[in-house]
């Protein structure tokens, strides 16, 4: 947890010893649904500026500042200029010639697998970030998060159920510890037409974690086996993986309630101009969805290490 120091953008620049006596300007930057960010252009180098947002003391900022750093060590991500550890504030390189992704990005094959790729090389990168925290414990986190402000969804049963079935499937199956975004989506990737490159920003919520949820998380928006089993592929360097496949389904349901949990404490803490009730409606409607598909009972057996096939009477393995 971090409990950082308020600050504005004026105080911000006014802290960094580099910029003093240099013509400055900013203007905010759209987008951003936790922070307000800001483009700085000093003597005419563009730089972006993150401050910490309200309702947002659950992120570890030194934690944040070690995952930016391994994006950028990777070459995954922007180059780290500045940070404070007492505010919170961190300054990037502005991504001259990229563009944040939009979901219609995701059904070009080039542009997700990219994306996929660059999640595959933030997750190998060989480092450790500070915090150790899984999908799941992020998930009760929020939930705690939810009851203190009593603003609980009323499906919340169902949802603590299938949470914790899937986290004894992942147990039985065993799971990986590496560095996790967290926080996938499309417009958490950016994408430069001209040099096919893609970058991935806004880490905010990164951890040591089974990365197959970094995967699941870039996934959400998908419904299509193809593009699923496709970046499975790509993810495992070209070698298709069932197991994989099932837990990346699991996963996506799990991503999905903790998501669900996260826009829910937002709506009551944050002070970001977003429709986070919207993101709300959004997730437990795909969650729905995830939970009607026929194959659920095999993706847990698979990790489970159980037969999809029975016996008249006999549900063991």
């Amino acid at each position: 947890m971090s409990n950082v120091i308020a600050t504005n953008i004026d105080e911000a620049i006014a802290r960094i010893d580099d910029w003093k006596g240099k013509e400055i300007s900013y203007e905010p930057v759209a987008g951003g649904i936790t922070n307000p960010n800001y483009k700085v252009t000093v003597d005419g180098t563009a730089y972006f500026l993150k401050i910490p947002g309200a309702g947002t003391d659950f992120i570890d900022r030194d934690n944040c500042h070690a995952a930016n750093q391994i994006a950028s060590d990777a070459g995954v991500g922007a180059k780290v200029f500045y940070y404070f550890p007492d505010t919170g504030v961190e300054v990037f390189q502005w991504m001259d010639g990229y563009r944040t992704t939009k979901l219609g990005d995701m059904f070009n094959r080039e542009i997700c697998m990219a994306a996929v790729a660059a999640i595959r090389d933030f997750n190998n990168y060989p480092a450790t970030l500070p915090v150790e925290e899984s999908i799941f414990d992020q998930c009760r986190d929020m939930i705690s998060r939810c009851t203190e402000a009593d603003y609980i969804p009323p499906w919340h049963e169902t949802m603590l159920y299938w949470m914790d079935r899937i986290e004894r499937a992942f147990k039985a199956a065993g799971s990986e510890s590496k560095p996790c975004h967290n926080d996938y989506w499309f417009n958490n990737f950016m994408w430069n037409e001209e040099t096919k490159d893609g970058k991935v920003i806004d880490i905010e919520y990164a951890s040591m974690n089974d990365p197959i949820f970094d995967l699941a998380l870039w996934l959400q928006p998908f419904a299509t086996d193809d593009i699923m089993r496709d970046a499975v592929i790509v993810y495992n360097n070209g070698v298709y993986d069932e197991t994989l496949f099932a837990k990346l389904n699991l996963a996506r349901m799990a991503c999905e309630i903790k998501w669900i949990y996260w826009a829910l404490q937002q709506t009551v803490n944050s002070n970001v101009d977003f429709d986070y009730y919207q993101w709300y409606n959004d997730k437990s409607a795909r969650l729905r969805y995830y939970l009607v598909d026929e194959r659920l009972d095999m993706w847990l057996n698979t990790l489970e290490g159980k037969t999809s096939w029975r016996t008249p009477g006999v549900w063991k393995k």
